[in-house]
C-alpha cells in the first residue's frame, strides 16, 4: 500500500505558554532517557551483550537510548536555535 508523502507543518506562530511548555517537556524527555538508561545499566553484562547480539547494533536499545539522550540535550542546549523561527507571544 502507498502512502501519501508528508511534509512538514509549517509553524511559525506560539503562544508563550505552548513555547514553555515544550521546553519544559524536551527536559522531562532528557530526565525519562536518563532513568530509563540507568536501569537498562541495571541489567547484567552478560543479558545486555545477548541483547546487542540479537539486534542489529544501530537498533538496540542501548544504541537508542544513547542517542536518544544526546539528541534530547542537543535540543536542550540549543533550544533557542532549534525554534529560532518561530514567533513568540510575548504575554
Amino acid at each position: 500500500m502507498l502512502l501519501p508523502a508528508c511534509t512538514a507543518l509549517e509553524v511559525t506562530f506560539m503562544e508563550k505558554d505552548q513555547y514553555t511548555e515544550a521546553f519544559r517537556t524536551i527536559n522531562e524527555v532528557e530526565d525519562l532517557l536518563q532513568k530509563a538508561d540507568a536501569l537498562y545499566e541495571a541489567v547484567p553484562e552478560a543479558i545486555r551483550q545477548k541483547i546487542l547480539d540479537y539486534h542489529s547494533p544501530r537498533a538496540t536499545l542501548q544504541y537508542c537510548l544513547r542517542w536518544g539522550l544526546q539528541a534530547a540535550y542537543d535540543i536542550r542546549v540549543d533550544w533557542h536555535r532549534v525554534v529560532s523561527d518561530l514567533e513568540v507571544d510575548a504575554e
